[in-house]
């Protein structure tokens, strides 16, 4: 069972407008899945879309494109600020044995670019998913969008054990050079 302990910015959510609480820059969900539960959605999730997560769902905050990603990292280089950014949902081609890389993910409880009293230090630049927050006018359909790119790149899925893709497209990151 997916348990959320608790909705993050349900006063933004309720106005339809940011109200700079902050609180949706503490950008780790509060969540507690059974691991045999995850597992198994994990598994489903992969042979419905292609979609490999290597960390626990818990684990996971705002996502982010390629673009963002890079621009976050140069952005906190220059500022002199820690930021871990990883992968979040990776394709893995069980045919080449090649991992990519479709969005990346914050490994930070807090985003690193809140500042003072609830000031985004990065506001003009944020990410996408930070502008389109709170999300009622959202109508994206990512499966879609990934199920195309799976397409045209001509990936295989294939039904193997949910914890041998994992470990095969951690391994292809490592020689590809990135983080995971």
């Amino acid at each position: 069972m997916i348990q959320v302990l608790k909705i993050k910015c349900q006063s933004c959510r309720d106005a339809g407008h940011c109200v700079r609480t902050g609180e949706c820059c503490h950008i780790r969900e509060d969540i507690r899945i059974d691991p045999k539960e995850e597992a198994t959605l994990k598994q489903h999730v992969y042979l419905n879309s292609g979609v490999v997560y290597l960390y626990p769902f818990s684990k996971y905050t705002i996502s982010l494109s390629h673009p963002e990603a890079q621009w976050m990292r140069e952005e906190a280089k220059r500022r002199g600020i820690v930021l871990r950014i990883l992968p979040k949902k990776v394709l893995y081609d069980a045919k080449t044995g090649i991992a990519v890389v479709y969005d990346w993910f914050v490994d930070h409880d807090v985003c690193p670019f809140l500042e003072g009293t609830n000031v985004c230090g990065i506001y003009p630049n944020r990410p996408q998913i930070c502008k389109d927050f709170p999300f009622h006018h959202l109508k994206q359909n990512q499966l879609e969008e990934i199920k195309t790119f799976i397409t045209e790149r001509k990936i295989d899925v294939v039904d193997e054990p949910y914890e041998t893709l994992v470990q095969k497209a951690r391994d292809s990151l490592a020689r590809q050079g990135i983080e995971c």
